[in-house]
């Protein structure tokens, strides 16, 4: 397994992040639109030393897993940054520790960019930051409308 920068994947593989990304949250936001979901992630391919930017879990050619890191998410939370986002595991590989890795590269690489502190906000898997030492900081307005949870780690 290593952790490469979306920058480091072929074309083909990021397009596939991007396509599974949209695949899997258009279910949960119904206004999310392709283009803008798909072109953010495929944009990410350019990027390596600023954000935003991606990381994939890759064993040989094959997907694991990936994440993205972002300075702003939230348009009412400006104030709340950076952010880790997009966090997806593929089934098969969940359960073996692969998360945990690769947070712990994400959150190396915002330390790197000089933040201290990261978020996350989920509405679905809260237990997951919870076991991984995350702290619940309280509920939070997503973009789409609704809440989600907010979390953070010191880093």
């Amino acid at each position: 397994m290593e952790i490469k920068y979306f920058s480091d994947l072929t074309e083909d593989q990021v397009k596939f992040i991007a396509e599974t990304n949209y695949n899997y949250w258009k279910k949960f936001n119904p206004i999310l639109n392709y283009e803008e979901s798909t072109g953010a992630i495929i944009a990410m391919r350019k990027n390596k030393d600023k954000l935003p930017i991606g990381l994939a879990l890759v064993e040989k050619d094959d997907i694991i897993g990936f994440c993205t890191l972002r300075e702003n998410r939230l348009v009412n939370h400006l104030n709340i940054n950076p952010w880790l986002c997009n966090v997806m595991i593929f089934e098969k590989y969940q359960g073996k520790g692969y998360a945990k890795n690769m947070l712990d590269a994400a959150c190396k690489k915002f330390k790197h960019f000089g933040y201290n502190k990261v978020y996350a906000w989920t509405d679905q898997v809260p237990e997951f930051y919870k076991k991984l030492g995350w702290k619940y900081e309280g509920k939070i307005t997503k973009n789409e409308g609704g809440e989600g949870l907010l979390f953070s780690k010191d880093i």
